[in-house]
């Protein structure tokens, strides 16, 4: 019997839209982990990456000659790729298993099983073992009884099973996955899954779960090892959705990495401040810079997004780190209908005398039917989502129709936000390095000018008759438009979806 031949593939961005933020410069983990999760389990198998974040196109395979296909994409390399979705559907072999993960097979199933053959809702390396076991058997493939997953049942109906937050999965990823990789800039990995918050604009938990649950110590080391040896890299983002959840285990980490000459960025929330000790300990280490759920300094918009932080503590806390200097990225969400352009201004210049370095100024965003399909909330609705274009979930760009200011005018604004914000933090920062990484990240930001620019104008076609001449959306219109594109769509999954049961949404909230 022939090897079983895997092929990965990581859709890429848009050229006319790219995203130049610390993570698009690297690699998205998840499907380096499920990769490497099948790699382990099944050891004969062969396993390639097709990597398009560093321009390689899955044309350029033998895809017909692949077992198992897996990719991964966010709404926007979704949405970027169709005619790469188009040819790996056209030239895969029949008998291939497709299986597409990744947020937007997670948040729109139906969208995804139009070229896969499963979506995977939640952590996929178990479930993508065993789809792969279950082909493999050479019966009829069933997919009753497999957690995370969705599929179209013969009858033409989406079928969505059970969803499962699994205990621990120490996946390291495979460096070997990495050797056509380019010199990068960082290195990305996980050393621990979920967040026990609820921040209503967070999709991240639904995908990983609430329940905090950590690597072994050993594995973690031997996987940044391993990836050094492999890519030269020793700088390394570290994707937890709250890395600083348990001081017992940053601690246990920091002790183990301190003879190494690895650098971090970890994601966290900012009352990470409030231990300045665990903040020296972890900065000895590496530890120097944090991506901080900030999001604004307005406690309504806080509050809205239940966020459980006291606004009156927000500055303060960004002082602590930057006294220390440890360097602060953060998105600054903006999109809710109390935020108009004064006050798009004032979070802009106060996240300079805050002294964030990094914030990056993004749209809220949504996915559509998400309480129909999972029991989920949502804070825009269906109606004034921006969808099935490019810069879908492409949080630089705005992705709703505002009810306070049109769109392309709400874009202007985030493109104005880094002028103010750059204009300030120059005159509020003193230390040299500091505003040498100003600078770094200034030139960063101007990359991305010619994209946001080029949006405005394709806003301002779109948004031409849903807005008066005051500037006020008119809904019933939209809603009415909404109703035309996607109202049997709707009506569709609304014959199978699963929001509705509360032991499903229970488990899919956990």
């Amino acid at each position: 019997m022939s090897a079983l031949k895997v092929l990965a593939i990581q859709l890429g961005f848009h050229p006319d839209y790219p995203d130049v933020s610390t993570l698009a410069t690297t690699y998205n983990d998840g499907i380096y982990y499920v990769a490497s999760f099948i790699a382990d389990q099944l050891p004969e198998a062969e396993i390639e990456m097709c990597q398009m974040f560093w321009g390689e196109k899955p044309a350029d395979f033998p895809l017909e000659d692949y077992d198992v296909i897996l990719i991964s994409a966010l709404a926007t390399h979704f949405w970027s790729n169709i005619p790469t979705l188009e040819t790996i559907s056209r030239r895969r072999r029949r008998d291939a298993l497709v299986i597409m993960g990744g947020p937007h097979a997670a948040f729109a199933p139906h969208e995804a099983l139009k070229y896969a053959d499963v979506a995977v809702l939640g952590e996929g390396e178990l479930p993508t073992l065993e789809l792969i076991a279950r082909r493999a058997s050479g019966a009829t493939l069933d997919l009753d009884g497999i957690p995370n997953i969705a599929w179209i049942g013969t009858d033409g109906r989406l079928r969505v099973n059970d969803i499962k937050r699994f205990d621990k999965i120490s996946t390291s990823i495979r460096p070997q996955l990495l050797a056509r990789a380019p010199k990068l800039h960082w290195a990305t990995v996980s050393m621990s899954r979920g967040c026990p918050f609820d921040c209503s604009f967070c999709y991240a938990i639904r995908l990983l779960g609430r329940k905090f649950r950590t690597k072994t110590i050993p594995d973690i080391v031997a996987e940044l090892d391993g990836i050094h040896a492999q890519t030269g890299c020793t700088r390394f983002y570290v994707t937890d959705l709250n890395f600083t959840t348990r001081r017992d285990f940053c601690e246990q980490v920091a002790r183990a990495v301190r003879d190494r000459p690895y650098k971090f960025i970890s994601m966290s929330r900012i009352n990470h401040a409030d231990d300045e000790d665990l903040v020296l300990e972890m900065k000895a280490s590496g530890f120097d810079e944090y991506c901080l759920g900030v999001e604004s300094e307005d406690p309504g918009v806080l509050k809205a997004f239940n966020k459980k932080v006291d606004a009156t503590e927000q500055t303060q806390r960004l002082w602590k780190f930057a006294e220390n200097d440890i360097y602060i990225h953060s998105a600054i969400i903006y999109g809710l209908d109390e935020q108009d352009r004064a006050a798009i201004e004032r979070t802009a210049r106060w996240c300079a005398d805050a002294r964030i370095v990094h914030p990056t100024f993004v749209c809220l965003a949504e996915y559509p039917f998400q309480n129909l399909l999972f029991g989920a909330r949502q804070d825009v609705e269906d109606h004034r989502i921006i969808m099935e274009v490019p810069t879908y979930q492409h949080y630089s760009f705005v992705g709703i129709f505002p009810r306070h200011m049109r769109p392309s005018a709400l874009q202007q604004a985030i493109l104005d936000s880094y002028d103010i914000f750059f204009e300030r933090a120059f005159e509020v920062e003193t230390r040299p390095q500091r505003r040498m990484r100003l600078k770094s990240y200034q030139r960063s930001v101007a990359l991305g000018r010619a994209g946001m620019e080029r949006h405005i104008a394709f806003l301002e076609k779109l948004e031409q008759p849903y807005y008066t001449r005051e500037g006020s959306l008119r809904e019933d219109l939209i809603r009415s438009d909404f109703e035309d594109r996607h109202g049997a769509t709707r009506d569709w999954l609304a014959g199978t979806a699963r929001g509705a049961e509360p032991a499903f949404a229970k488990a899919y909230a956990r």
